[in-house]
């Protein structure tokens, strides 16, 4: 088992968007294996490549997981390389979110649109508001309006194409990883109070040097055992 340091606000990798996964072996095996374990020992439900220092576009989740319950099994799941849709029947044409697709500071999404390369387009989809929190941004929590129903397709750590849709939690879950993928943080998409708030509790110190030579001595790990994850 290994649990590696997760990143937190002001470390620069979390605002750099993620590049895709083009080597499917037994770095990126290793790589999904330790991003599961940190997963699970954080707590939380998903972790992004870049949470742990690596700009490579996946993450993993498991929304059932619950550390007060041990009779729940675990049963992680990774995407590699995600698309996400958005709206009640996610994969009609004009729903699907690719980087890029971040609500500008004081705007409002109104129900019944998505966003798509900063542009917004109707797409009858519903929201949920409800409180989100990050293992990035640790400690705090903040009223988050997100597309209620969501699904990715990507590939697994073969490279054969996965596929998950669902509504609530698991929703949630998609749109705030793909998030970290595309270099946003679930803080950016506050309006109001929320953002006030927001921006009053943080302060975004930078990496220290142990943080960032443990995320180098991990990569260069990763590469001397298959030479794939740069």
């Amino acid at each position: 088992m290994t649990v590696l340091p997760i990143r937190t606000v002001g470390d620069p990798v979390l605002r750099t968007p993620t590049t895709l996964v083009t080597e499917f072996d037994t770095a990126l095996g290793r790589l999904v294996t330790d991003m599961i374990d940190t997963m699970y020992d954080a707590p939380g439900v998903g972790l992004a490549a870049p949470q742990i220092g690596v700009g490579l576009r996946l993450f993993v989740f498991d929304v059932d997981y619950d550390p007060r319950d041990e009779s729940v099994p675990r049963v992680p799941r990774v995407v590699v390389n995600p698309v996400l849709e958005l709206g009640p029947d996610p994969g009609r044409p004009g729903e699907t979110q690719r980087p890029g697709g971040i609500q500008r500071s004081g705007e409002t999404q109104r129900s019944g649109e998505t966003q798509r390369s900063g542009e917004t387009q109707r797409s009858g989809e519903t929201q949920q508001h409800g409180p989100e929190g990050c293992l990035s941004v640790p400690g705090l929590h903040f009223p988050t309006t997100r597309a209620l129903a969501a699904r990715v397709r990507g590939v697994d750590v073969t490279g054969q194409p996965v596929e998950y849709a669902g509504e609530g939690l698991l929703a949630r879950c998609f749109q705030h990883e793909v998030d970290h993928l595309d270099g946003i943080l679930y803080v950016d998409r506050l309006t109001g109070e929320a953002r006030r708030a927001a921006v009053q509790a943080l302060r975004e110190p930078p990496p220290t040097p142990e943080q960032a030579r443990a995320a180098g001595e991990y990569l260069r790990s990763l590469r001397r055992s298959a030479g794939s994850v740069r």
